[in-house]
């Protein structure tokens, strides 16, 4: 049952000085019964001093024991889906195999961090016994605060990669919830407290705090004992989280995924030959109502014979697509406001919209798009904005100016791969992925991916947020030098009681000393 509540360090608690507020369903346009109570700074300070508490404790815990807590909130979260997934769609006007989808995504995603605990070479022990006796360590690094996300109430919020990814590397974990999916977020927070409460772990491990206002998340991000930021949303709010922890006494690492438009660059020979690229494209452009960091939004064509009946297809198929609200009326209210300066400020873009949907495509020529540095802003929502280029030299102009990006995808055929190298050589350095075939939207939860990207489509393009590879951005190097060995961390102990692979004096092995 939603209660509304703050739960801090294992209690869930109420105020009778609270600010309030209410969520409104996105189909309805009406209020929700329940209201939320806004963490006070009391709260929130109790939340973080317990996690710091219990960082002693935790962060020197088993993989093992780790992998049996994300497995309690795994089954957890599985035993109160129904219940979940009502909410979620009530919350966010997504439709229910979205939610299906999206809870199977986080499921599958603790799986990930189970194997990956269970498996233990993330730790990347390392040994030298020649001189002095040196072993280092990834050690987490302390209490972390994760901002959930508006557009994914489950695999980027309350149990998403964040949270997860911080309880594998041994890092307590305050939640800010995401004001748009109170709810939702407030029944994951009860099954991970579950979870707590049956694995014995200390409650300070986890807290879970509400708040419409920016205040509650200024708050824990200049608290000095956070060690670590996981945020995902707009540029304004990571950069303003992010400039604010770098203004405290001990700076902190902020990993804000804060949007991209995720250019695609479409060469000639793909334009001709490809019959369903406008379909492929349009629907790309809709999924979840345009709503992923990945939807294409910025379209590359190269036409020099203006011969291409693309712009016509793209604009019926974009016409034709059934869509919901957006999930908050903020959201979409800010949207209406870009296609609204774009079709009054820009002249030279061709506004067009959908007769169903918000839907919509702008169109405009290469040698404008040059001009105009703010037609390559994200748009967030179903829209992009198609460049009309004459030639690859205008195509490679035009990714000479873009800023950093999430992806970039380059479509060509086999007579392509000279252009494609030169497109190649341009994109590399500004983004995170690269594809070559499909579309971008929507990602891959495995090691190998890769999610985040030169500023300002994140904080730190060293690391990722989505896979298990997130976990390294909650761990810092740790070395010990002549230390006993039953003091010593498991994965450098000289039995290898984890039997991991390590790096003994330059070599890999998993044997004991």
């Amino acid at each position: 049952m939603i209660t509304g509540k703050n739960l801090v360090g294992g209690v869930w608690e109420s105020s009778a000085t609270e600010v309030v507020f209410k969520i409104v369903n996105p189909n309805t346009k009406e209020q929700l019964t329940t209201s939320f109570q806004e963490a006070t700074s009391d709260q929130l300070s109790q939340a973080v001093e317990k996690a710091s508490a219990a960082f002693e404790v935790y962060s020197t815990s088993s993989f093992q024991m780790r992998a049996q807590f994300l497995r309690a909130i795994q089954e957890e979260i599985r035993n109160n889906s129904n219940e979940i997934l009502a909410i979620y769609q009530v919350e966010s006007a997504l439709p229910e195999g979205r939610a299906k989808g999206e809870l199977q995504r986080t499921l599958d995603q603790i799986e990930r961090f189970i194997n990956l605990l269970n498996e233990g070479s993330f730790s990347q022990a390392i040994i030298h016994t020649q001189g002095p006796d040196l072993r280092k360590v990834l050690f987490p690094i302390g209490p972390i605060v994760v901002f959930g996300a508006s557009n994914f109430p489950l695999a980027f919020s309350t149990a998403g990669g964040d949270t997860i990814s911080a309880f594998a590397a041994g890092c307590p974990v305050v939640v800010k919830a995401h004001p748009y999916h109170a709810g939702t977020s407030e029944l994951v927070a009860q099954a991970i407290q579950t979870a707590i409460q049956k694995m014995k772990l200390p409650h300070g491990l986890f807290s879970h705090l509400g708040g419409e206002s920016h205040a509650v998340g200024s708050a824990l991000v200049a608290h000095p004992l956070v060690k670590g930021v996981g945020f995902t949303g707009s540029f304004k709010g990571g950069k303003a989280l992010y400039d604010l922890a770098q203004k405290r006494s001990e700076p902190i690492p902020v990993f804000a995924e804060m949007g991209s438009v995720n250019p695609m660059f479409i060469l000639e020979n793909k334009l001709k030959t490809d019959g369903t690229l406008a379909a492929d494209l349009a629907s790309s452009i809709a999924l979840g109502t345009g709503q992923f960091c990945t939807n294409p939004g910025l379209i590359v064509l190269c036409d020099p014979e203006n011969k291409s009946s693309f712009l016509d297809q793209i604009r019926k198929e974009i016409n034709e697509i059934p869509l919901p609200p957006m999930v908050h009326a903020n959201i979409e209210a800010n949207y209406h406001e870009h296609l609204t300066a774009l079709d009054t400020i820009n002249e030279d873009v061709q506004l067009h919209t959908s007769d169903n949907s918000h839907a919509a495509i702008g169109v405009v020529s290469a040698s404008h798009f040059k001009m105009n540095p703010s037609l390559s802003e994200e748009v967030f929502g179903p829209f992009s904005m198609i460049v009309c280029c004459q030639n690859l030299d205008e195509m490679i102009d035009v990714a000479e100016g873009l800023n950093g990006q999430l992806t970039a995808t380059i479509l060509g055929t086999e007579a392509d791969q000279k252009a494609i190298r030169l497109l190649l050589s341009k994109v590399q350095p500004k983004v995170g992925r690269i594809l070559f075939e499909g579309v971008p939207t929507g990602v891959a939860v495995t090691q190998a991916m890769q999610h985040g990207g030169p500023y300002p489509a994140s904080t730190d393009s060293r690391f990722t947020s989505v896979g298990s590879d997130a976990i390294y951005r909650w761990l810092r190097p740790l070395a010990f030098q002549d230390c006993p060995d039953a003091l010593l961390p498991l994965p450098l102990q000289n039995q290898n009681p984890l039997g991991i692979q390590r790096n003994v004096n330059g070599l890999l092995t998993n044997k004991a000393l």
